[in-house]
Formats: structure tokens, sequence, C-alpha cells
């Protein structure tokens, strides 16, 4: 839930100040006001040096050595880092050049460049070396020597008794040999060695470097919020103003009797950013991480975590859509808990948030009989405990009493249909071969027609209940609510269509249709006429919202959209892996599986969040705040 904020102010003596602050920090519940033009300082540069040292130790694998030099601080731990570092990255530009240069010289063969020098004295000749391209049509003179052809490239060297300079070919000054520099690779590289076990041996001190740098930033923050205060009457008195949460108002009263200090509740200007404090526990905690993935409620938003968990759990699961994969998420939520979940924070709430979603997987799997992509028949007992399956003999079962227009339309298009006396007669009268695989078309067009209209149905009650939370901020919302019971009542006629409504709710056709149409127009004018009364005339542009509500309502088709697309996968590879020999199939159930899961899981989150941050937000969402952010101690993870 939001808790308010309010503005306090803070005064005592000068002499009592440090203790307020450090007593605050210990508390994590004020966040000090600075002033208006204030600027964030810079980080202190030991500060800055621990975090640069940590990230260099990071990324080296930690190795088990004795170190000679004893690091018994972090400073000093930090220092030596960054010192081997640099000498670390230097020898690494060094390698860098000396292979280039080996690589330059290389085919020039093996030769002492002392040798070269003493035949130069001796004979008063002048060796020079060339490369040129190999296509390139050149007049070679006869002093020229080709040594070799690499990369499409000649290399040559010239002795005659005067320098010369040739065209088309390009001089190459050899001050050493490849000999000489081989040696200097490998003197490199077996420094480069050395500096790498160093750093690595470090890299099992980083929790001295953790703790360090929480250190060096505890005092930090302890002394940019003391900063914040003011001195009063010639340094003896001090004032600070903080952001505290309404309900931890009285342990800042406590702090402030003991160290003799007053506090006062002070106006809040409308121009003060005032910050959003949530305070959740248990799942609503859960949802607070997820809400914080897009936005920050304003000061004056109501705390939407519980209801963002809920329905992203429950539009995730219907994404995923597969019971199998529920039981797999869970095994791994098992595993994390275990391994990383032991100490509270946000790993250990991402897991349990893994291990809620998988849950709702399950379930999910289980009303549509889906596991893995395998074909359930609809005679199965399993199907005995799927929700979805009562719905679909409900509907086969209302459309055999009713023998409507739906139902003489299926006996033209399926005339194995007109035998049928029961439900599951009805839903298994027409048969078809596909891949071999038996398939019942009219419990699969039933099963895809529930799934669809369910989706259609969650978008509507979901938008519903975003318009119900700001009923008291958008009037017209109460229209809008019945635009929406109105539409869901009035479309299935216009589409023909055996609605839910009918045969789960035995809403009677005609009456629906004739309710909805009526809804439809009332509730479109009671939303204008709301708008305008609480907005004047610009009230009038609530008119065009009727296309976006419409638009927001069919958005949830996605659900069945993806779901539908998910189970496709699955059995597409369990009917490719059950083709093939045995070695061949394992290995494509196990990489296609893997594929349609990881496609699930991004599906699920990406568009599972979205109808809460897009399509529900539109209606009961301000956003724009900024998160409380109190002078707390940071610990160690």
């Amino acid at each position: 839930m939001r808790i308010d904020v309010k503005k306090c102010l803070v005064m005592g003596p000068m002499s009592h100040q440090a203790a307020f602050f450090a007593q605050m920090q210990a508390l994590g519940i004020a966040e000090f006001i600075g002033d208006s033009g204030h600027k964030s300082r810079e980080m202190p540069l030991e500060v800055q040096s621990l975090i640069d040292a940590l990230h260099i130790l990071r990324q080296m694998v930690p190795v088990k050595q004795i170190v000679t030099a004893d690091y018994k601080s972090a400073p000093m731990l930090a220092a030596a880092a960054l010192e081997h570092n640099e000498h670390y990255e230097r020898l690494k530009e060094r390698r860098r050049v000396t292979e280039i240069e080996l690589a330059r010289l290389e085919p020039f063969g093996e030769f002492s460049i002392e040798q070269v020098r003493d035949l130069q004295q001796q004979t008063s000749l002048i060796f020079q070396f060339f490369v040129a391209k190999a296509e390139a049509k050149l007049t070679i003179p006869p002093e020229m020597i080709l040594i070799s052809h690499v990369n499409e490239l000649n290399y040559y060297v010239h002795i005659a008794q005067q320098r010369v300079v040739l065209e088309g070919f390009l001089e190459v000054v050899i001050d050493q040999s490849v000999q000489e520099l081989k040696h200097q690779l490998a003197e490199i590289n077996k420094e480069v060695d050395h500096i790498e076990m160093v750093l690595s041996a470090l890299a099992h001190q980083k929790n001295l470097l953790k703790k360090g740098l929480i250190d060096a930033l505890n005092h930090y923050h302890l002394k940019a919020a003391s900063q914040k205060a003011h001195a009063l009457l010639e340094d003896r008195i001090f004032a600070a103003e903080a952001w505290i949460p309404k309900n931890k108002i009285n342990l800042v009263q406590q702090v402030a009797d003991r160290l003799q200090l007053a506090v006062e509740i002070i106006s809040i200007d409308p121009k003060d950013p005032c910050p959003t404090y949530l305070e959740n526990r248990h799942v609503a905690r859960l949802g607070e991480d997820l809400i914080n993935i897009y936005d920050t409620p304003s000061n004056r938003d109501r705390d939407p975590s519980l209801w963002v968990f809920i329905c992203f759990g429950i539009f995730f699961s219907m994404i995923v859509a597969d019971a199998g994969y529920g039981i797999l998420m869970l095994i791994a939520s098992f595993f994390l808990l275990k391994k990383f979940g032991k100490k509270e924070g946000f790993g250990r709430r991402s897991v349990l948030l893994l291990m809620s979603l998988s849950i709702g997987c399950i379930v999910w799997g289980f009303m549509l009989c889906s596991f893995f992509g395998i074909a359930v028949p609809p005679d199965h007992s399993v199907r005995k405990f799927s929700v979805i399956n009562w719905a679909v003999e409900q509907k086969a079962q209302y459309l055999l009493k009713q023998k409507n227009t739906a139902y003489t339309d299926m006996l033209k298009a399926y005339p194995e249909l007109e035998q049928a006396a029961t439900p599951e007669a009805f839903l298994t009268a027409v048969k078809r071969q596909v891949d071999g695989h038996p398939q019942y078309v009219i419990y699969h067009i039933f099963t895809d027609n529930v799934l669809i209209e369910l989706s259609i149905l969650i978008g509507v009650v979901h938008i519903i209940l975003s318009f119900l939370r700001y009923i008291d901020r958008h009037w017209a919302g109460a229209g809008w609510i019945l635009f929406l019971i109105g539409g869901y009542l009035y479309f299935p006629s216009i589409l023909n269509a055996t609605s839910m409504i009918y045969y789960l709710f035995h809403i009677p056709q005609a009456g629906s249709a004739i309710i909805g149409l009526y809804l439809i127009f009332i509730g479109m004018g009671l939303a204008l006429v709301f708008s305008v009364m609480q907005k004047k005339w610009a009230g009038l542009a609530e008119a065009m919202h009727v296309i976006q509500v419409f638009a927001d309502v069919m958005s949830y088709l996605r659900i069945y959209a993806l779901s539908l697309a998910g189970m496709i996968m699955a059995e597409t590879f369990d009917h490719i892996g059950t083709s093939v020999p045995l070695y061949v199939g394992v290995l494509i159930l196990l990489v296609g599986h893997t594929v349609n899961i990881t496609l699930a899981l991004m599906g699920g989150t990406i568009h599972g969040l979205r109808l809460n941050f897009i399509e529900w937000y539109h209606y009961s969402f301000e956003g724009g705040g900024y998160q409380f952010r109190p002078l707390s101690l940071l610990e160690v993870d």
C-alpha cells in the first residue's frame, strides 16, 4: 500500500546533529531535503576506487594462491588491484603492438639484424626490404629478390650500391628481428600470466572490497545528508527538512525526544517533488518489484502492486498454457531458492515470483489438459478435471437443446452431427486424420471458441476493475463500465456466436442482445455527461475514448494467440520427435521444447506485463513519481 509522506522540520542543538543523523541512518525512514539548487556531489575518490577495483576483480576467476602482501583494509586491496590492473592494461597494449609488428615482419623470414648491418659495412651494399601487391604490374629490378608471398602480397629484399625509391613498392624498415620480437612477446605473455594470477588471487578477497565499499558508501551518504542541514544562531542550532512516511513519524519523534530535538510537520509546497513511499509485504511486495519495472506511481496514485501481481500471474499462466512447462519452472525455482534464496532481498523475491508463476502455469495447464503438447482425447479420464472441457460440454449440450441457427449451420458443414444425441457424441462425431493422428474437429473448434471468448471476458473484467479503482477521480468510468458490459452482451448477436453467457450463465440470447445494445448507448451517454460535469467543456473529448476502450479490450486476444502458438509448436515438436529414430527424436524434443519454453516465458513476461502497464494503467494510474530513498545503512548481500 502507499503511505502518505509528510514534510518535517527537525531542529536542535548542533552538538546533537551527528548523533541524530547516525540514528536516522540506522532506522532508514527519512529522506533529507537539500537546497532546490543543490547538485549531486561527485563520488569520493575512495568510493570510486573501491567500485573500480571490485569491477576488475569480478571479471577474474578466483584462484587460491598465497598473496605475498597482507591486505588488511579495503582501500589497500583496491589500490593493489588498480595498480596491478594498470600494469596489466599496459602489458596488453605492448603485446598488441608487438603482435602487429611480428605479423608485419614475419614474411621476411628470421635473420639477424646485426649480421645484415655487418654485411652492409663489409660489402658497402645497402639492404632494403619492400612489399607490394602481388597482382600489381610492376617493373622488378634485377637487384630485387622475392622472399615470400603472403595474403596476396609479395615481400622482397633489394641489394644495391645505393638506396632506391621504387614506384608501387612500400619500403619496410626493420629495426628488430623476428626472433627478437618472438622473445619479447614470450616475456610479455609470461608477465601477463603472472599479473592475471595475482588478480585472480586478489579476487578471493572480493568480500573485503564489498564490505569496504558498503562502509564507504554509508559514510558518504551520512555526510551528504548531514550537509543538507542548515546552521542557525551562530552555529549553535541545526535545522533539517526531511520526507518521512506518516506511519514512521512516531519513530523519529522518539529519537528526537532522546536527543532533545524538536520535530514539526510543515506544509508541502505544490512545487515540492514529493516522493512515493510504498510499504508492502508477502505477495504484494513481489508486485511492487513488478510495477517498478515500468514506472513509479505518483504520490497520489493508489498502490497497484497486488493488482499487478495477481493479474500478471493469470496472464502469464494463460500464455504459457502448459502444465509440463510449469513443473519444469517449479523444479528450477526450488533449485534457485535453495542455492540463492536463503537471504531476504530482491534475489529471493525473484525466485518466489518464479515459483508463484510456475504454480499458476501448472494449474492452468491442468485446466487445459496441456502437458508438453501431448494430445489428450476428449473422452480421456483426465479431461474430467478440466474446466475448459466442462465449458465445451456445456456448449454442446446447449446447442443440442436449443437447436438454433448456429446448430443448423454446423449440421450443414458436418452432416455427421445429425446422429449425435449427447454432448460427448456431438464433440467426437467429426473425426479426421491429420498426419496420422486423430483430430476431433468439433471439440477443437469449441475449445478455441471458449479460449477466445475467455480472453475477451478477462479483458472486459480487467478494464472494468481499472475504471472502478479510480471512479471517484474519473466519473466517466461509470459510463464506460456500462458500455463494456453492454458490448459483451450485444456483440455475440452480431457475430451469430454462441457466447458462454448463454450456456454457462443461462442468459437468454435475444434478451441479452437488446439489453446490451441499450447499455452501449446509455454507457456512452453517461460517460459524456459525467465527463462534462467534471471537466466542463473539455469533457466533450471523452466521446473519442470509445475507440480506445474497444481497442484495449481487443488487445487481450494476444493471450489466446500466444498460448495457441505455443501449443502448436509443442505439438509439432512432439510429432517430429516421435516420427524419427529415437536418438534423433530425443534431441529434437529437447531442443524444440527448450526453444518453445523460452519463447513462452518471454511472451508471458512481456505481454503479461504489457496488459497491465498499457491497457490497465490507462484508466487507474498516473505515474511519473520518484521512489522514496531514505538515508539508510547499506548491507553486503
